[in-house]
């Protein structure tokens, strides 16, 4: 009787604790690391960077897998449903956290009931730049411009309802001037369009449109970001030209399903904290117009929260809401 009693205690105990029981020996093997973007974009650099510094401190490798398509749904859709084990992790960010979860009828994940949100990585502030041809090179000018203009200004982004759409709403609405929303499938092609002058402006993230202001090829007007940016000390932040409300960042994050060993997650927070600190990473990540904002499981969780109910007013004023995305 007593071997029974015994036997039923231990099986009782692996029912009660199976995560942690599985999580102790984490990770015993590779861990996928979903994209839900493209090779080579800000997503997919960052993935690569936490990657490649996480398979060094775990000794197990972190295995990158670009999973695109629908504007990102289509990975984080497979980050939520695969095994919470702690084997399948990915990238999140404002757009597939905050912004379609509103815009698209067709999502079917919840942004906070279905994930485990880990940490946050990084994030970039919109920057508001011009092709040079319009001799544009300032926010004033900006506005003069298309208040005089027979026609609104165009903008490009990476697509209806993205980040970069709804900032450029944002600044159309704060600005009071009107603009032409130009979307496109991806933002290299996008930029390549504005800086061909095809379209006139651009609303896509710093660490997106460096490479062209630094070479001349765009007009960097002003940033979201909250103060200048180290590494890019002449372009002024709409807060400080008179806009404190167009304040706010694109960020990128790393996200797991619903229900991942709480002690897992939080082994991965604290490397990623470790890891963005870092001399050679930091300064890549300055060069790059990226901002580190170490956040614990706990808070993060809270600021993908309030992130939602941030951009839900706005989606709402530019007609977004429910109205699916390109």
């Amino acid at each position: 009787m007593t071997r029974l009693l015994t036997a039923f205690a231990l099986m009782a105990g692996a029912l009660a604790f199976p995560a942690s029981a599985q999580s102790q020996d984490w990770p015993n093997r590779a861990v996928r690391l979903i994209v839900p973007f493209g090779a080579g974009g800000s997503s997919d650099t960052l993935a690569r960077t936490v990657a490649e510094h996480l398979s060094t401190t775990f000794k197990q490798q972190f295995v990158v897998e670009n999973r695109t398509g629908a504007g990102g749904m289509i990975g984080v859709q497979a980050i939520a449903s695969s095994a919470p084990d702690g084997y399948t992790i990915g990238i999140t960010n404002v757009s597939t956290l905050s912004l379609i979860p509103i815009i698209n009828p067709a999502n079917v994940y919840h942004p906070l009931n279905d994930f485990t949100h880990i940490s946050y990585v990084a994030g970039a502030p919109v920057a508001l730049t011009a092709n040079p041809g319009t001799g544009i090179k300032t926010v004033r000018q900006f506005v003069d411009t298309a208040d005089k203009g027979a026609k609104p200004p165009t903008f490009a982004s990476s697509g209806v309802g993205s980040d970069g759409h709804l900032m450029g709403e944002a600044i159309a609405l704060s600005t009071k001037v009107k603009l032409e929303h130009v979307p496109y499938r991806s933002t290299s092609q996008a930029l390549t369009d504005v800086v061909a002058g095809h379209v006139s402006f651009s609303t896509f993230t710093l660490s997106s449109s460096a490479q062209f202001i630094r070479a001349g090829t765009l007009n960097g007007l002003a940033l979201t970001s909250p103060e200048r940016m180290p590494d890019y000390p002449d372009l002024p932040t709409f807060k400080e030209l008179g806009y404190p409300e167009l304040v706010g960042t694109t960020w990128f994050s790393l996200s797991g399903p619903a229900k991942m060993p709480a002690d897992v997650a939080e082994k991965i927070n604290r490397e990623v904290t470790r890891i963005v600190a870092l001399p050679d990473v930091a300064a890549r990540l300055r060069r790059d117009g990226f901002i580190a904002q170490p956040m614990n499981v706990a808070d993060f969780t809270k600021f993908v929260a309030a992130e939602g109910a941030k951009w839900k007013p706005l989606i709402e004023r530019a007609g977004l809401a429910g109205k699916g995305s390109n």
